[in-house]
C-alpha cells in the first residue's frame, strides 16, 4: 500500500466524518419540526483486492442516508386519526347544541313554559283582570320567541356544517395535490436507488393530515410512490390526482322556508362521495342526523304545546262572551313558526278564561242550494230546521272551530275555497254558485249553555292543569305517556348522553394516537443527547482522518526531499 493509498483512506474518512456531522446537525436543527424523522448515516468498510495480500482496506464507503421510521405505526395512526376527526366534529356539534338549548338555566325553554303556565294559574285567580291577561299574552310571546330563536340558532348551526364541509373539501384537494407532487419528487430520487428521506417525511405528514379529514387507504409501489383511495375511489395515483367537488341541492321545510345542502362528489368520475370516517363524515352526520334529531324534538314539543293549549282554549269564552278562538296560531309546523294567534295578539280580551257547558253535536242542517247562492248568508240552527228570524232560540252560536263539515251528494267541500263560516254568529256563506240544485248538508258542533260570565275561571284552570297532564310521547295505541316537562327532560337527557358518548369515544381515540405517537417518537424522534454523542464521535473521527492526511503528507515530503 502506497502513501497515496493512505491519503485516499484519510480523505474518505474525512469526507465520511464531515457528512456524518452534516446529518447530525440536520437532526439537531429539525428536532422540533413536526413530521421529521431522524436520519442515520450507513457506512461500510471499503476494500480492494491485492494479489499479494488479498483484500486490502481502502478506507470507508458511505452506503446511504437512512430515514428511521416505523411505517406500520404510521398506518395505525392514520386509522385512528379518522376516528378522532369524526368524533371531534360530533363533539363540537353537540357542544354547540347544548350551548343553544342552555338547559338547565333561566333562559331555557322549560323555564318559559313554566312561566307560561304560572300566568294561567294567576289568571284563574282573577279571570277578568286585564293585568293578568296581559301577563298570559306576554309570557306566551316570550315562550314563542324562545322557540323561534332556538330553532333559528339550530338552523344556523346546520348551515355552518355546510360551510365547514366546503372548507374541508378545499383542504383535501390541497393535500392530495401536495401528495401527488411529492410522489413525483420521490420517484425522481429513488429511481436511482437513493432515498428521498425528507420528501417522504413531508408526504407522511400530509397523509396524516388527510387521514383526519377523510378515511384513506395507502399503497406504495416499488418506486416509492403511493396510491391513495377513499370510499373505493382513487384520489391520488402515481400518474394522476382526482379532486373532490361540491354539489348543491335546495329543499323546502314544512314552514315554507328553503335551505340548501351541499354534497360532495369525485370531480372526474362524478360519483357521489359517501365518507365512512374522518371530519367530513362527522360534519355530514352532524348536519343530517344529529342536528335534525334535536330540531325534530323541539318541533314536536312546539306543535304539541300549541295543539294541546288550542284544543282547550277554543272551548272557552272571551270577555265578550264569544268562543272558538285559538290561543296559538293553528297553522304551526314547528318551533320556527309557533306564534300566538292573531285574535289573541289583537286583543287580550280574547283570551278565553271562562268555560261554558259541554260541546254538543247539532242536527244536520239540510239547505236547498238556491238558499246559498253566492252572496246569500244562511243562519245555522242546532235543531236542523231553517231559522225563522234573528231571535230564533235554536240559532247556532258559539260553533266549535274546525267542526263544520259541508257536503253535497256525499262529497265534502273545502272551507275557505267553497264556503266561509262565522263561528261566533253561526252563519255560513257559499263563495260561488253552481251546485245544480243539490241539497247542501251542514254538520257541526256547538257549545251549549252559553257564556257563564266574565268572572268564570274554569277554562283558565283547565289550561293551567295541562302542565301536569300526559300530553306527549304517544305509545303504539296513541295514548300520551309524558307531560311537557317529562318530554323535554327526556330530550335534554338524550342530548347529554350523546355528548358524553362522543366525548368518551374521542378521548379513547386520542389516547390511542398518543400511545402510537409516543412509540413512533421513540423510533423516529431526535434525541439531542444521542445527537451530541454522534457529533463528538464524528468530530473525533474527522480529526483522526485529518491527522492521517497530515502524517502521510509529511512522509511524502521526506520522501521527495531525499
Amino acid at each position: 500500500m502506497s502513501l497515496f493509498s493512505v491519503l485516499g483512506i484519510g480523505t474518505r474518512g474525512l469526507m465520511a466524518s464531515q457528512l456524518g456531522m452534516d446529518i447530525t446537525g440536520q437532526n439537531i436543527a429539525n428536532a422540533d419540526v413536526e413530521g421529521y424523522s431522524r436520519k442515520r448515516l450507513n457506512m461500510t468498510a471499503a476494500y480492494r483486492y491485492d494479489e499479494k495480500y488479498g483484500q486490502m482496506g481502502f478506507g470507508v464507503d458511505v452506503i446511504n442516508i437512512e430515514r428511521i421510521r416505523d411505517e406500520y405505526i404510521d398506518q395505525q395512526i392514520r386509522g385512528q386519526n379518522r376516528e378522532v376527526g369524526y368524533y371531534e366534529e360530533i363533539d363540537h356539534t353537540l357542544e354547540a347544541v347544548e350551548n343553544i338549548i342552555m338547559e338547565p338555566s333561566d333562559t331555557g325553554i322549560m323555564h318559559f313554559i313554566d312561566q307560561f303556565f304560572d300566568s294561567w294559574e294567576n289568571l284563574a285567580n282573577n279571570p277578568a283582570d286585564i293585568a293578568s291577561r296581559t301577563m298570559v299574552r306576554t309570557n306566551g310571546e316570550i315562550l314563542t320567541n324562545t322557540f323561534n330563536n332556538v330553532s333559528s340558532e339550530l338552523r344556523n348551526l346546520r348551515n355552518t356544517r355546510n360551510d365547514e364541509i366546503r372548507n374541508k373539501v378545499e383542504e383535501v384537494n390541497g393535500l392530495v395535490n401536495g401528495i401527488f407532487n411529492l410522489n413525483k419528487e420521490i420517484a425522481a430520487v429513488e429511481i436511482k436507488n437513493q432515498h428521498a428521506n425528507d420528501s417522504r417525511d413531508r408526504r407522511d405528514l400530509l397523509l396524516k393530515k388527510l387521514s383526519k379529514i377523510i378515511e384513506i387507504n395507502v399503497i406504495e409501489n416499488d418506486l416509492g410512490q403511493v396510491t391513495v383511495t377513499t370510499s373505493g375511489n382513487i384520489i391520488v395515483s402515481p400518474v394522476d390526482v382526482q379532486e373532490l367537488e361540491i354539489t348543491t341541492t335546495v329543499f323546502t321545510r314544512p314552514d315554507g322556508t328553503n335551505y340548501s345542502d351541499i354534497g360532495v362528489r369525485f370531480s372526474k368520475s362524478m360519483r357521489p362521495y359517501i365518507p365512512t370516517g374522518g371530519e367530513i363524515k362527522g360534519l355530514f352526520d352532524s348536519r343530517d342526523i344529529y342536528i335534525p334529531e334535536y330540531e325534530s324534538w323541539l318541533d314536536t314539543l312546539a306543535v304539541g304545546l300549541a295543539q294541546t293549549i288550542n284544543a282547550q282554549h277554543v272551548l272557552g269564552y272571551n270577555l265578550m262572551g264569544y268562543n272558538g278562538f285559538n290561543f296559538f296560531n293553528p297553522q304551526v309546523t314547528g318551533a320556527s313558526d309557533i306564534n300566538l294567534s292573531a285574535t289573541v295578539l289583537s286583543d287580550i280580551k280574547n283570551i278565553a278564561a271562562a268555560l261554558g257547558q259541554a260541546t254538543q253535536p247539532a242536527l244536520t242542517n239540510n239547505v236547498a242550494s238556491g238558499a246559498l247562492n253566492f252572496g246569500a248568508i244562511y243562519q245555522l240552527t242546532t235543531d236542523g230546521v231553517a231559522s225563522t228570524g234573528s231571535a230564533d232560540p235554536d240559532n247556532a252560536q258559539n260553533i266549535v272551530q274546525g267542526t263544520v263539515v259541508v257536503t253535497i251528494g256525499g262529497n265534502a267541500l273545502i272551507e275557505g275555497v267553497d264556503y266561509s263560516v262565522n263561528y261566533l254568529t253561526g252563519t255560513i256563506q257559499m263563495l260561488h254558485n253552481g251546485y245544480d240544485n243539490n241539497p247542501i248538508n251542514v254538520d257541526f258542533d256547538y257549545m251549549s249553555g252559553g257564556f257563564p260570565g266574565p268572572g268564570n275561571n274554569e277554562n283558565a284552570i283547565e289550561i293551567a292543569k295541562l302542565r301536569h297532564e300526559l300530553t306527549m310521547s304517544p305509545d303504539p295505541l296513541g295514548n300520551p305517556t309524558a307531560t311537557f316537562d317529562q318530554y323535554y327532560s327526556t330530550f335534554i337527557g338524550r342530548l347529554g348522553f350523546a355528548r358524553n358518548e362522543a366525548a368518551s369515544n374521542l378521548e379513547t381515540r386520542e389516547f390511542l394516537i398518543e400511545q402510537y405517537e409516543t412509540h413512533q417518537d421513540s423510533i423516529a424522534g431526535v434525541s439531542l443527547d444521542e445527537e451530541m454523542v454522534e457529533l463528538i464521535k464524528f468530530q473525533h473521527t474527522y480529526q483522526a482522518a485529518a491527522r492521517i492526511i497530515t502524517t502521510a503528507n509529511a512522509m511524502l515530503d521526506v520522501l521527495m526531499n531525499i
